[in-house]
């Protein structure tokens, strides 16, 4: 990229004239700067590193020590704000496709997605650069809705009216069994979850990106946990006893419907806290509407009481709604051990 036409995409100014007329990359990171390479310094201390490394500009935005006129010199108001617009200049220049899925189909994305042209990012926006320069995508899969704004366009991964499969009955409410183009699966995912992952197989074939579910392995953050009597956490399958504890209103009422449909036979353990949040007070009204009668819960307080609520409560499904599963984990684990019986 010619300097004038860098110094353009990310506002900045040019304060020297420098022998060199382009840069062939561009760094975030000292450990990734290479011959050509415009730096940008996010810490001062490390300018004359990156020269020496081979770098062919500096971009900076507090006061520095000019030690090398013959590379660029340009300066910023905010380096993160340059870095920003740099990105966002390669993703529309270079025609990179963005994909926003939600936190289940990210998870799903990453078990069976195959193409080397294909990126999953969950982190800082100014990082999107490091990951640009390194593996060149063409698509990239994010799922932090902070990003949205930041790459300006984007195709949401929408949940389909009908799925891409066929699923094969009986099956399994925790390892469904499915036809897909003939072929038969079985994976490690609450059935639940599968309208998401036939979003992320729709999106897949409408983008060209390759993918392969017998890669799919278990998804531990989707899985519910087994308990025993005592609620203590057990190996998942280990127990007739699980907890399913979620803050979003749509997986609990998935589950209460999966449940009422396809396990009729189990107990289904209802835990809803007393006071609920401005937006899920239409919890109850949505139960009913989608599964035809009232929703008999038990309400508690805190989180802390629901240790006690399942040790106290026959079920064998325990639909928690208003805590996610390490917040449960956290306090079926800071349990006290509740002492044998002695006769004396």
């Amino acid at each position: 990229m010619k300097i004038k036409e860098a110094v353009e995409i990310i506002c900045g100014t040019s304060i020297n004239s420098p022998a060199i007329g382009s840069f062939s990359g561009f760094a975030t990171k000292l450990e990734d700067v290479k011959r050509g390479f415009l730096f940008f310094a996010k810490n001062p201390n490390e300018i004359n590193a990156a020269i020496k490394a081979g770098a062919f500009g500096i971009v900076f935005d507090s006061f520095v020590q000019m030690e090398d006129g013959e590379i660029a010199w340009i300066k910023v108001a905010s380096i993160e704000d340059s870095i920003i617009r740099l990105t966002r200049y390669k993703l529309l220049s270079e025609n990179i496709q963005v994909f926003y899925v939600n936190t289940y189909q990210y998870a799903i994305a990453q078990n069976i997605i195959t193409s080397d042209d294909t990126a999953l990012f969950d982190d800082n926006p100014s990082k999107l650069l490091e990951l640009l320069e390194k593996k060149h995508p063409t698509k990239i899969i994010i799922k932090n809705q902070t990003l949205l704004d930041f790459v300006l366009e984007y195709t949401p991964c929408v949940i389909l009216e009908k799925l891409p499969f066929d699923i094969s009955n009986p099956s399994s409410l925790f390892e469904p069994k499915f036809y897909y183009k003939l072929n038969l699966y079985q994976i490690p995912l609450p059935e639940v979850f599968l309208p998401d992952l036939g979003a992320v197989i729709e999106m897949c074939v409408n983008a060209n990106i390759e993918f392969n579910l017998n890669n799919f392995e278990v998804i531990s953050s989707l899985l519910p946990l087994s308990l025993n009597q005592e609620a203590k956490i057990l190996p998942f399958g280990q127990s007739p006893h699980v907890a399913i504890p979620t803050n979003d209103k749509e997986i609990f009422l998935r589950y209460a419907l999966i449940f009422h449909k396809h396990a009729k036979w189990g107990k289904v353990l209802f835990l809803v806290p007393k006071i609920l949040q401005e937006q899920n007070l239409d919890l109850y009204d949505l139960y009913e509407a989608r599964i035809g009668k009232k929703l008999e819960s038990i309400q508690y307080n805190v989180a802390n009481e629901l240790p006690h609520l399942l040790r106290s409560h026959a079920y064998n499904f325990g639909l928690i709604f208003g805590i996610g599963l390490e917040g449960l984990q956290f306090i079926l684990n800071q349990q006290k051990p509740i002492p044998d019986p002695t006769l004396f």
